[in-house]
């Protein structure tokens, strides 16, 4: 597995593994299966590890600290605080100070572990990004050694642009935030800062995975909240895009991860891996040829003529969040 460094600071692989999809039924995984999954995941080199404390209401990082305990130099995890999900029974944002400090202690607890490699807010408002004691608040964890690097995670949807933007300013040091063929914007304004990039959703609602075609509107999963019509729609431009990864000798999935690592300044891409296959499948791209300098110009062009329009539907969507 290929690593990529931050800063001269952590080295992650390039394709991570998201606890979201693996302890919690909104990707429709078996959640029996997630320990099993993180070791094969770490047997075939992953060493970089996504989760919340909202994830299965702490379950994400139990798992994870069950595991990796005795391994903690070797993983690098991120983990997100600021959904309070203890005493709710939907989780709304508390970036309190009290809170955050709560939050973070408990986490720290299920990880089995006394530091964090990578602290973010998880899902916050430009306010909250935009306080300085939140964020001065999170730079002293970070000189009492107890995280790494500290970052926004920005959601739930993916216009979050200005917000981005915003904490790259106050000096955040990473961002984990949608990108991919179809919603290029606004992650490829980030990707002019050296920082952090860490990259969900990267198959755009599995519009770029047809294994997972044709796209069912199912209420039980984290897909329904992304219009089924936008689904359907961008499924259709997809379809165009299959002989050139069969060209390439990929699956179309592969090729969108293969998109998103072409930029350098991409930390690591975190696919919604639900089984081994997923799993064996999008960690091959590590053995396969990256794309060159035409090929993605190819790619640009695609998303210019075809998917750009779906892209600006997506960041009109966030309003609504905002």
């Amino acid at each position: 597995m290929n690593l990529r460094r931050i800063n001269n600071t952590l080295e992650v692989s390039e394709i991570g593994l998201g606890l979201w999809s693996i302890v919690t039924d909104e990707w429709g995984a078996n959640i029996n299966k997630a320990e099993e999954l993180l070791r094969k995941a770490y047997e075939l080199g992953i060493n970089f590890f996504d989760t919340a404390d909202v994830y299965g209401k702490g379950l994400g990082e139990q798992i994870l600290g069950k595991i990796f305990s005795t391994k903690r130099d070797r993983v690098i995890i991120l983990t997100k605080i600021g959904l309070d999900f203890y005493n709710k029974q939907k989780p709304i944002g508390n970036y309190n100070l009290d809170y955050l400090d709560f939050a973070f202690r408990q986490s720290l607890e299920r990880l089995k572990t006394d530091y964090i490699d990578i602290l973010m807010l998880h899902n916050p408002k430009g306010n909250d990004i935009r306080n300085k004691e939140v964020f001065d608040f999170l730079t002293s964890l970070k000189k009492d050694g107890k995280v790494r690097m500290i970052g926004v995670a920005l959601g739930p949807t993916l216009g979050w642009g200005e917000e981005g933007l915003d904490a790259i300013k106050m000096g955040y040091e990473s961002l984990e935030y949608i990108y991919n063929l179809i919603e290029v914007k606004p992650g490829i304004d980030f990707l002019n800062y050296d920082i952090g990039h860490f990259i969900r959703v990267p198959h755009a609602s599995d519009a770029l995975n047809e294994d997972k075609w044709p796209v069912v509107y199912d209420p039980k999963l984290h897909r329904h909240f992304k219009d089924i019509n936008w689904i359907n729609r961008a499924v259709e431009i997809s379809k165009y895009l299959i002989p050139f990864a069969r060209k390439k000798n990929m699956k179309l999935s592969q090729l969108a991860l293969k998109f998103i690592l072409y930029n350098k300044k991409v930390s690591s891409v975190i696919p919604n891996i639900t089984n081994e296959i997923e799993l064996r499948e999008f960690t091959a791209v590590e053995n396969m040829p990256d794309l060159d300098e035409s090929d993605y110009s190819y790619l640009v062009s695609f998303y210019e003529k075809y998917f750009k329009e779906l892209n600006e539907e997506s960041i009109e969507e966030t309003k609504r969040y905002k």
